[in-house]
């Protein structure tokens, strides 16, 4: 039961520490005359890489 209870506190001390060091990224492209389909003043774009080979 004792090694249960370290396990676990161990394991949420790692979520935490996961979780805390994870870091935001986020990137500005132009795409200003590419296709859309949906609003243009829609709060996220998604952004779709296709490779045609």
């Amino acid at each position: 039961m004792k090694k249960l209870k370290v396990f676990a506190m161990l394991f949420f001390i790692f979520c935490l520490y996961s979780f805390a060091t994870a870091a935001e990224k986020r990137y500005n492209l132009p795409i200003e005359d590419s296709p859309f389909i949906g609003s243009k003043n829609a709060p996220i774009t998604i952004i779709k890489f296709i490779d045609y080979q």
